[in-house]
């Protein structure tokens, strides 16, 4: 991914600005004024011809400057010329030739942008020492560039330093983009800049509660060197490995061996019955170790089950302290694509998580585990609203699973594979779909997208008894499901890019009361049966499909997910840490 990391040189633009100019004796006015309000207050007269001067100067350094093909780039400059634009291309940062004390404090806070896990090299400004005297182009030049830096930061701040899809093309959120105008206008009003500035950031708790974890991770002393167990196998009781020594380290098991009294021969003998080399017994995944991994999956709310598989390994070891820097600097990021309102009752899924949950005025009232889509499936990130459900759901498959996992299937045995599935097929006939025999289908010349092939409702469909609809671009939404056992696992990544939930009706118990109050379950599962049916809800619900790998729990403590699709890794290759 080629991102344009965009520095303009406002320091080479300040720096010559603020180089004193020699003006003869005679031709060297008694004061300056600049066009601000601390000139009108302070400054003696200034001709037209000189306001003039300046004004033309702003108009042609704002016609001049480039915004290098970055969109967010683009944006902030096009922000910037319409508000010099309507103050007639009036200086602002500026008066009586020096730096005003706002801007000195506005460039201070810029320099402090990694407190925000911003790059402060992109708001750079130089230290302002000497005097600006009359310099039409020069002032015009530094003016112009400080604007540009501080509504460049003020747009990462609130919406991000990237576009959402130049991450990935399935990540469709539109951050809210600040009004740049009336962010320089009030910052060059202020006298709390820092109140000016933190209203323009998210107002989620949870971006706060990241942004201080920053703070306290920067703040901590030299890190301890971290055990690490390597990836591998699926690490299973009884089993041997050359990663085991390292286990027993990271979870403090020391190795016992038996001693004396024939202790030795009896464990020779235990291990030879049991198929262990006995010459590798410090590599045996032996009970103690076992019962150590089990406390731990049930402490790190895993499957209980003693298998060191993914998860348990992610959990085990852990991040880095750069680690973790870098994945709460791409999160934060996230935070400010996400809409500003996400709604007093709302559906967050978290899908590195493979978590639901419904929240209420803040207040989580559900929540409930869920499938999520593979790597090569992704669910895709974006915001939208549940509009209904529908009770015994038809499964249009989409046409990619037709084309790459059915249609082989069903050129194999097509009478045995609709009737064993439970699917029908629709071809376009005098356009329209229509009902036929699957029969009636060459399935060895048709045409895939003049066909439909769909699965009947009815407890083998692969949506379950009910799904729940926001429809959008993406064509996703959330569904029951037949296949149970996959919510056990604690890596759920097996859909095609759909959201499975573990209780549906639970999640619609605590759904219905708000959206849908004259509904109950009891009432939906009345509709259970082959018919399709479509309950539309009262009050939409906002549902946003989130990726968040970097939470804060409600003890204060960080928490980590897996970084399924990668998308940490891409983000911190530009963003840094």
């Amino acid at each position: 991914m080629t991102v344009l990391r965009t520095v303009l040189p406002i320091g080479a633009l300040l720096v010559g600005a603020l180089v004193a100019t020699a003006l003869p004796a005679a031709a060297a006015p008694e004061s300056i004024y600049l066009g601000t309000r601390e000139g009108d207050r302070g400054y003696g007269p200034l001709s037209v011809h000189m306001f003039a001067a300046k004004a033309r100067a702003v108009e042609a350094e704002l016609a001049a400057a480039e915004h290098g093909g970055n969109a967010i780039e683009r944006g902030v400059l096009e922000g910037v010329r319409d508000f010099y634009a309507a103050r007639n291309h009036r200086t602002l940062w500026f008066s009586g030739g020096e730096p005003l004390p706002r801007t000195l404090t506005l460039s201070r806070r810029m320099q402090a942008a990694d407190e925000y896990g911003l790059d402060p090299s992109l708001y750079a400004t130089p230290t302002f020492v000497q005097r600006l005297y009359y310099d039409p182009e020069r002032l015009a030049a530094a003016d112009v560039a400080f604007s540009r830096a501080v509504a460049r930061f003020v747009t990462h701040i609130a919406s991000g330093r990237l576009v959402p899809g130049s991450v990935h093309e399935l990540i469709t959120l539109e951050p809210e983009q600040p009004d740049i105008g009336e962010a320089l206008e009030a910052l060059a009003q202020t006298p709390s800049i820092g109140q000016v500035l933190a209203a323009y950031e998210p107002p989620h708790p949870q971006y706060w509660a990241l942004k201080a974890a920053l703070a306290e991770l920067r703040a901590l002393g030299s890190e301890e060197e971290r055990i690490v167990v390597p990836d591998g196998r699926l690490l299973r009781p009884g089993m041997s490995d050359e990663r085991v020594p390292l286990l027993r380290a990271r979870l403090d098991v020391p190795l016992e061996i038996p001693q004396g009294d024939g202790a030795d021969e009896l464990q020779l003998a235990e291990d030879t019955e049991r198929g262990a080399d006995p010459e590798a017994t410090p590599d045996l995944y032996d009970d103690a170790l076992v019962l150590a991994v089990e406390t731990f999956q049930e402490e790190n709310g895993l499957s209980v089950d003693g298998i060191v598989g993914p998860r348990t390994l992610f959990a085990l070891n852990g991040r880095s302290r750069a680690e973790d820097i870098a994945s709460i600097i791409a999160n934060l990021e996230r935070w400010r694509w996400m809409p500003r309102d996400l709604g007093d009752f709302h559906i967050l899924v978290n899908v590195p998580e493979f978590m639901a949950r419904v929240v209420d005025e803040g207040t989580i009232v559900h929540e409930t585990r869920v499938v999520v889509g593979t790597p090569r499936n992704k669910t895709p990130t974006f915001t939208d609203e549940m509009e209904h459900v529908v009770v015994n759901p038809y499964w249009n498959v989409p046409l990619s699973i037709l084309r790459n996992e059915l249609l082989p299937e069903i050129r194999a045995n097509p009478y045995g594979y609709f009737a064993r599935h439970g699917y029908e097929v629709l071809a376009l006939i005098r356009g329209r779909y229509r009902l036929v025999h699957p029969g009636q289908i060459n399935w060895y010349a048709v045409n895939p997208r003049s066909i439909r092939v769909r699965q009947t409702p009815g407890a083998h469909n692969a949506l379950g008894q009910i799904k729940f609809m926001f429809p959008n671009e993406h064509a996703v939404y959330l569904h029951d499901t037949p296949s149970k056992s996959l919510f056990s696992r604690d890596r759920r990544a097996y859909s095609h890019g759909c959201v499975r939930v573990h209780n549906p009706m639970e999640f619609a118990g605590a759904i219905l009361p708000h959206a849908a109050p004259e509904w109950s379950v009891s009432r939906l599962e009345q509709l259970f049966g082959r018919q399709e049916r479509q309950v539309n809800l009262d009050v939409h619900v906002p549902v946003h499909l989130a990726y968040f790998t970097t939470t804060i729990g409600p003890d204060g403590a960080l928490s980590t997910a897996e970084d399924i699709y990668g998308y940490d890794r891409q983000m911190t290759d530009y963003l840094g840490s």
